[in-house]
């Protein structure tokens, strides 16, 4: 008789920055929580305390990092950061807001917009490439944490990658799944 192993993934949106607040492009730049997200994060901390976690991921990036330490600090175990887990690359979007973006790059933003595998940010980073990255980390997580539950801080394009990839959605309804900040959601992966 085969056992059904299963790796538990809970996927953390870290919380808000003045940049999102903006309705800013912050792609992979290192924008710090605002104080209303540092008030998410510690919320977070608390709802998550129901889990058992056996390990906790992190983005390199400020902002998830911050969020990742009030989960670490309450569940007093450690922070692993993980550069694939950083956000995609918005090349020359990343600091302007969405609708300078539209405006300055509007053929390729549309196109973004409709379907983001066929286009990536001008001089950023493809859907394809962030997804190799982070389905790559995420299988060998899943085969070095079997029947753990691993808690990841990551963002909202690596965290709809992650959930896309293991419900076979399609990338090209990508923005459709987009997590919200300050948000966790549970993934539950056969191993078996």
């Amino acid at each position: 008789m085969c056992e059904n192993i299963m790796t538990r993934f809970i996927l953390v949106m870290p919380g808000e920055t003045d940049w999102s607040k903006e309705d800013r492009i912050k792609g992979c730049l290192d924008i710090p929580l605002n104080d209303r997200g540092i008030k998410q994060a510690a919320g977070l901390a608390q709802q998550l305390d129901q889990y058992e976690i056996d390990v906790l991921y992190s983005s390199p990036l400020s902002r998830s990092y911050e969020t990742a330490g009030m989960i670490a600090d309450l569940k007093e175990i450690k922070i692993k950061k993980n550069k694939d887990f950083q956000e995609l690359n918005q090349g020359l979007w990343q600091g302007l807001l969405v609708t300078e973006a539209r405006k300055r790059y509007k053929k390729v933003y549309t196109l973004w917009e409709e379907s983001p595998l066929a286009v990536a940010p001008p001089q950023g980073e493809s859907i394809a490439d962030i997804k190799n990255r982070v389905v790559r980390v995420i299988n060998k997580l899943t085969s070095k944490h079997r029947n753990e539950t691993i808690c990841i801080v990551g963002h909202k394009v690596v965290n709809a990658i992650i959930k896309s990839h293991y419900l076979k959605l399609d990338l090209n309804k990508l923005w459709q799944i987009l997590p919200d900040e300050g948000t966790w959601e549970v993934l539950d992966i056969s191993n078996g």
